[in-house]
């Protein structure tokens, strides 16, 4: 038998009981619709976050933390100083290893206080301009200080997670005088009142959403935050006198920044700060469990989806199986005319897998429908509700149109091959009766 004649058969069978067929149909389209949205928003999703990580911070860089788990009975890199910097960078990974020191403090303006970690940092080379908000970068060597998103937020009295519609709320920050300190009180072993020095500073500029690392932080000179440190340490030892001073902190790093030459080393890297000792974070780690969150999704939904084209598959089983007792004697017959075996299962196996597969199709335009509606109605939704609108919330792929598609061949394929077998059994003196 030609193929041109197999496809024509298959077409006039399937066109003469075409509402069994479409019934048939159905359920494998609504199968395979739910597994196309499923895998199409999980994709969206992870492209947002990708993008959105890749915007807010460098995916580049690793933290390195000190490490207080112990390991044989002993203590290792529970402090970070600048022989762990110099260890870092001859590793030979990194083009810029930077250390990071913090100042645990109080901001106060006006009436509002705001608790945050000032950060020590003279060179803004690094940082792009956009990333900046309103203002400029603080001048090296000075108190001036620049405010995260967040903490020009809680001066201004916002609740956390709280919309700003307009900037300029934000930027009326830029120039304010603001005091600096915890403001503890305590009393020295002669009854004296002992208070944490504050000092006064200027807010030169407000950080943008887009650099989220510092949301609830502050940047400040080096100097500055020395200065912070001495005096909490000056106000501890005017507590406690007898009491030996650890200026071990004004040496000591919170962090450190490694910055990789090459990303694609980057878990490489990583691996081998570890191997050193040091405890790490980077979004590449972050990006890692994303992925492997939205896999477990994935494959969750997937199953429940999968379900219904198991059910469609024993469907299609049951119409092929109905069709060798209507079509007895067509079965008769092409055996008569010198069809095969072979050609009898054809038509069977060929039958079922144009079901599968023409549901399949099916599904896949409706999916694309439904994703352009998806995507103009979640763009102007998040516009809305975020601020910022989310162009893709589901993105289908290539990948995915190919892998339903031979899915459903499989499912065409298996669940028509055991009705094929046992037409091709179908005796032709009691087909042609």
């Amino acid at each position: 038998m030609q193929f041109r004649d197999l496809i024509e058969i298959i077409w006039r069978n399937m066109w003469k009981r075409r509402t069994r067929t479409l019934f048939t149909m159905s359920g494998v389209v609504i199968g395979c619709l739910s597994i196309f949205l499923i895998i199409s928003i999980t994709n969206g999703f992870e492209h947002y976050l990708t993008t959105s990580m890749q915007e807010m911070m460098d995916t580049s860089v690793i933290q390195v933390y000190p490490n207080y788990q112990t390991t044989d009975g002993e203590t290792a890199r529970t402090e970070l100083t600048d022989q762990d910097v110099t260890a870092l960078q001859e590793l030979g990974y990194f083009s810029q290893v930077t250390p990071k020191q913090y100042a645990h403090t109080m901001m106060t303006w006006q009436k509002t206080e705001a608790y945050l970690g000032i950060l020590a940092k003279d060179d803004y080379s690094q940082m792009k301009e956009e990333q900046v908000l309103a203002g400029r970068f603080p001048t090296p060597g000075t108190r001036e200080i620049i405010i995260g998103y967040e903490v020009a937020k809680q001066l201004l009295g916002y609740e956390w997670g709280a919309k700003i519609t307009d900037n300029q709320e934000l930027e009326q920050l830029v120039g304010q005088k603001v005091k600096i300190g915890n403001g503890s009180t305590g009393e020295d072993p002669q009854g004296n009142q002992i208070a944490m020095k504050k000092f006064a500073t200027t807010i030169v500029g407000v950080l943008s959403p887009k650099a989220a690392e510092y949301n609830y932080e502050a940047l400040s000179s080096t100097k500055f935050v020395q200065t912070l440190l001495k005096s909490e340490m000056n106000y501890y030892q005017a507590l406690m006198p007898d009491e030996p001073v650890d200026t071990s902190r004004l040496k000591t790093y919170d962090a450190i920044e490694a910055k990789v030459s090459d990303v694609s080393e980057l878990a490489t890297a990583e691996a081998a700060i570890k191997n050193l000792g040091y405890q790490t974070s980077s979004a590449k780690e972050f990006e890692q469990q994303t992925q492997l969150m939205l896999l477990g999704v994935n494959v969750v939904l997937g199953a429940l989806a999968g379900i219904s084209l198991l059910v469609s598959a024993l469907g299609i089983t049951n119409t092929m199986d109905m069709a060798i007792y209507e079509r007895n004697k067509e079965i008769g017959i092409i055996k008569v005319i010198g069809g095969s075996v072979h050609d009898v299962i054809k038509i069977f196996v060929g039958e079922a897998c144009a079901i599968s597969i023409g549901g399949g199709v099916i599904a896949i335009l409706l999916g694309g429908m439904i994703t352009l509606i998806l995507n103009a109605v979640g763009s102007a939704v998040t516009a809305d509700m975020l601020g910022q609108a989310i162009e893709q919330i589901a993105m289908p792929s290539l990948s995915l149109i190919v892998g339903i598609l031979i899915f459903c061949f499989g499912i065409g394929f298996f669940a028509g091959i055991v009705p094929a077998r046992k037409a091709a059994k179908t005796d032709i003196i009691t087909a042609i009766k």
